[in-house]
């Protein structure tokens, strides 16, 4: 075969992936909060760029709707707790101003809160902290009785067990049965062996199921109900749904949209002035593409909202419980996009709607494989089995089979014992057996 060396013409389409593009794609995939971020920090390398920051940008929507990402359950609702404003470090300090306990004591106590963890519990071991502070083991007790005195009830606790105690022993109607069962069988009770309990203690089922309800009116973490260190993380709905009449429309939050301008008093201060003219068009053209950049984001972001709601319209008209299946693909093929656009859209933006505050990301979900052809979502069936659990005899219970059963015969859904098993774990719902009433 003859081969020659030459130059020759080819044609071919390739997609030049320009440094105006790129930001384009970070600028779309950016919260709210980081598009701030990044202009602040473009407008300090950038004299023509003016920037106006949203006002509080960083504390609103502290007061807004909750954030939903699914069906939830707790087994203890008291944990619900507003906070005090203040830490739980310092609220004990504070007590210590207002004692009668020596300066020496209070300075003590002082070296020993720093062990209290986030729960009210100190976890450590009595003889590591002795060795860490260079003190007796006896002090370091005597220190902790002191603080197992202070408020919250059952703080310095070392763990669950004795931090129950703790509180019913300042119970104001002290029950010396219920501390029995606490401090000798916590365990039986933990697991719900009532028939064991009551017949070692020679009282009646409905009793144990009375013992049991004072007990979980009680704190098991109570230094819970103070602020951390770490502020919570406060969220703002980039977008906004609304209904009218049969309609829902998209908006954008225009409150926390960051308003961006050519600083013309600036531009015409360097005009004309020769070398600098490069470096001026280099600014102007930077400025204008990032506000280019800004506005291609909102009109993705609506544009992806809408679609959403188009796609999700049993969810916007009825509530959580009628999310359908729907992915990134679905939405990306509706609009001609790429799925990484998508992606990119809906990371870490959040929508306001009638139900709530949600994530954008919270209405994709693949869907279940159903009996006749039907799908439907991971998250609906949670949340029939929540209403499922809710609904029934607490005398009786619904076990696992039962519950997969009413869902294949109610609902014509099909699955497994083990997948209502996993899901009811998931919502922090226990077992029958841990759910049965005696009254």
């Amino acid at each position: 075969m003859k081969q020659s060396i030459g130059l020759f013409q080819e044609q071919s389409l390739k997609l030049a992936m320009t440094q105006e593009l790129k930001q384009a794609i970070t600028l779309l995939q950016y919260s709210t909060l980081e598009l701030v971020d990044f202009l602040k920090e473009q407008s300090m390398e950038n004299p023509l760029m003016e920037l106006k920051e949203p006002a509080n940008i960083r504390e609103l929507a502290s007061s807004r709707k909750q954030i939903v990402k699914g069906p939830t359950s707790q087994t203890f609702s008291i944990e619900n707790f507003s906070k005090h404003g203040e830490t739980l470090h310092q609220y004990l300090e504070q007590q210590l101003l207002e004692s009668t306990l020596s300066n020496e004591e209070k300075q003590f106590t002082k070296r020993v809160i720093p062990y209290i963890d986030p729960n009210g519990y100190i976890p450590e071991d009595y003889s590591i902290i002795a060795k860490q502070l260079n003190s007796s083991m006896e002090s370091i007790e005597n220190i902790i009785r002191i603080i197992k005195q202070m408020e919250p009830a059952g703080i310095g606790a070392k763990d669950l067990q004795e931090c129950l105690l703790l509180q019913l022993q300042r119970h104001p109607d002290r029950n010396e049965l219920t501390e029995r069962i606490l401090e000798n069988d916590f365990t039986l009770f933990a697991e719900k062996a009532w028939k064991t309990l009551a017949k070692k203690y020679s009282i009646t089922l409905k009793e144990i199921q009375s013992i049991h309800d004072e007990i979980v009116k009680l704190h098991p973490r109570p230094g819970n109900k103070f602020d951390t260190v770490e502020k919570p993380k406060y969220i703002t709905p980039d977008l906004l749904v609304q209904r009218q009449h049969n309609q829902f429309i998209v908006s954008l939050n225009e409150e926390i949209i960051p308003q961006l301008a050519i600083n013309k008093q600036y531009k015409e201060t360097l005009k004309g002035k020769g070398e600098l003219e490069s470096y001026l068009q280099e600014k102007i053209q930077q400025c204008q593409w990032i506000v280019k950049s800004i506005e291609h984001r909102k009109h993705t972001l609506v544009k992806v909202m809408e679609e959403i709601v188009f796609s999700q319209q049993s969810f916007f008209f009825n509530g959580p419980a009628f999310l359908k299946p729907l992915t990134l693909k679905d939405i990306a093929s509706r609009l001609n996009i790429h799925e990484s656009t998508v992606s990119r859209a809906t990371k870490e933006k959040y929508v306001q709607t009638q139900y709530g505050l949600f994530e954008l990301k919270y209405f994709f979900s693949q869907g279940l494989s159903a009996q006749f052809d039907e799908e439907k979502s991971t998250r609906h069936v949670q949340q029939l089995i929540e209403e499922l659990v809710k609904k029934e005899d607490k005398q009786k219970p619904l076990s696992d089979q039962q519950l997969t059963n009413l869902l294949q015969g109610e609902y014509h859904i099909s699955i497994s014992r083990r997948t209502v098993a996993k899901y009811r774990d998931l919502l922090q719902i226990p077992s029958s057996s841990m759910r049965k009433r005696y009254d």
